[in-house]
């Protein structure tokens, strides 16, 4: 699986080390419920070996700022604790930032928990704080959600100071960074303020004495075991050698256990959408995109990831109490009402062969024939790209899938060579959508060059408490009117334990321990 946003050196430790269950997630469950659900009673019981086991990689290090191996990260949820925390509804919560404020969304004053302390007895302080915030910036992990930083002091009162270079009022829900001691960014495992420490060989997890919640660990121990493919991590877990998965279903990789297990699905910010070449001699007409957003079956696209998605037609997740289900819905897949709408642009067939065309201004009627790039090995974006093309093209616009490999695609997105895309984004949790839609962003591969886009994204950003509502309204209706990009569906994961073994749990797509006092752990 290939993330736009990522480096490929991600993108490739991401596909070797997660558990890529894509029929294992096929049981049906209500939308971000994170109900558990049981495989079915065809698969076979496993013997549990006392110990309750996790995957890492010994050679990738767990330092949480440098590893780029996603079970290493997962672990790291345990031994490392954060500045802030998110709910489910992708709001802040204190971590160990106890309490903050600002005055209009730039300058944020943030109190640091120093009554906690690292597991070498080193008194948290504000130092540490700041310092975490400016190795998070600096590390290709955090640095796209933080790059509005300009500015990190530590006081003496014990409390950080953090300066942005534009306001965000939603700032904190930005943190939820994994706190680490003055200058160990470059340790191989720095100490942490977690609930469990590594013990001294780093092949196993104990409780840490001096955390608060020390009395309410669900095990004494958790043990580190390395396994170096897919096929070894799911030949362990059948065996019962491993306790947890993880699981990837848009990975596109089709493996499933043979062993009972219960299931937990966990919402995401990895947003799967379309995108448009905003300089091809179609598309550079905005409302000649706005119709696409009729063109997108997102129940075809869940099911293609067995229920492991949310459908969406906005970008803010359904689970933010900002989402707007009326224009969600108004904007529902509905051929004959983008046959319409083409129709109201006099995008119509004017010689008679069955396809339609459009007339620049000023010009003679001209053919249309997009190209629609997707990777070539995800299949379910290739399965995906080809409906939406068949969709198009039964409506009169005759669109052309081309399959390319990593790098080809990479190309082609750069170099503009395509009409539209098939792509996929992790958004951060402020539904920041600059880096997509603002002129040099990041991921700008449509050539945006309006400043509309930023003007919204940034009123949505600065806007107070009881603002924000009507400006993500805005901004939302703006994109939908104008179409730069057309979403399909939020992903959801999947955590998986063997039957009966592990009740409680409740991961996010942040931290797969979440709530880990509530675990309870039969490993006997």
């Amino acid at each position: 699986m290939k993330h736009l946003h990522l480096t490929r050196v991600l993108a490739c430790s991401l596909a070797l080390v997660l558990l890529l269950g894509c029929t294992a997630c096929g049981k049906k469950t209500a939308d971000d419920t994170g109900d558990t659900v049981g495989q079915k009673d065809t698969q076979t019981t496993v013997e549990l070996d006392g110990k309750f086991t996790l995957n890492y990689s010994a050679s990738a290090g767990m330092n949480p700022y440098k590893t780029q191996n996603s079970d290493n990260l997962a672990v790291c949820g345990l031994v490392y604790e954060t500045l802030t925390e998110l709910t489910d509804s992708f709001e802040a919560e204190p971590g160990l930032f106890t309490e903050w404020s600002s005055d209009g969304g730039e300058t944020w004053t943030f109190t640091v928990n120093t009554d906690r302390t690292f597991h070498d007895g080193h008194q948290l302080n504000a130092q540490d704080a700041a310092y975490t915030i400016q190795t998070a910036a600096a590390s290709p992990l955090y640095s796209g959600r933080l790059s509005a930083v300009k500015d990190v002091k530590d006081n003496d009162d014990g409390t950080v100071t953090v300066t942005l270079s534009r306001a965000n009022t939603q700032f904190p829900a930005l943190l939820n960074i994994p706190v680490i001691e003055n200058n160990a960014a470059d340790s191989t495992c720095p100490s942490g303020t977690g609930l469990y420490m590594f013990a001294s060989d780093h092949q196993s997890l104990t409780v840490y004495s001096g955390h608060p919640d020390a009395d309410k660990a669900p095990i004494d121990a958790i043990y580190l075991m390395e396994c170096k493919s897919v096929e070894e991590i799911v030949s362990a877990f059948d065996d019962g050698q491993l306790d947890l998965a993880l699981s990837d279903p848009s990975s596109g990789t089709d493996l499933s256990f043979s062993s009972l297990n219960d299931q937990r699905q966990y919402a995401t910010t990895n947003l799967q959408y379309v995108g448009f070449n905003t300089n091809s001699s179609f598309f550079m007409t905005a409302r000649y995109r706005q119709p696409f957003n009729y063109v997108i079956d997102r129940t075809f696209a869940v099911a293609l990831l067995h229920d492991c998605a949310v459908a969406t037609a906005l970008p803010v997740h359904p689970a933010s109490t900002l989402y707007d289900n009326a224009l969600n819905e108004s904007l529902a897949y509905d051929l004959d009402k983008a046959k319409k709408l083409f129709d109201d642009l006099k995008i119509v067939d004017y010689d008679g062969d069955g396809e339609r065309e459009y007339i620049p201004d000023g010009q003679s009627p001209l053919d249309i024939s997009l190209s629609l790039i997707v990777y070539a090995d995800s299949t379910t974006k290739v399965s995906m790209a080809n409906k939406i093309a068949a969709d198009l093209t039964s409506i009169g616009i005759p669109v052309k899938v081309r399959e390319l490999s990593w790098d080809n695609y990479q190309d082609a997105l750069k170099g503009g060579k395509y009409d539209m895309y098939y792509g996929e984004v992790a958004l951060p949790a402020d539904f920041d959508l600059s880096a997509l839609l603002k002129a040099g962003g990041s991921l700008n591969y449509g050539g945006i060059t309006t400043g509309t886009y930023a003007d919204v994204i940034n009123a949505y950003l600065a806007a107070s408490d009881a603002d924000r509502a009507a400006a993500c309204r805005t901004m939302l209706q703006t994109i939908s009117d104008t179409a730069p990009i057309v979403p399909v569906c939020f992903e959801k994961h999947c955590l998986y334990v063997h039957r009966g073994a592990v009740g409680g749990f409740a991961p996010t797509k942040y931290n797969i321990f979440r709530n880990i006092t509530d675990w309870k752990i039969n490993n006997a």
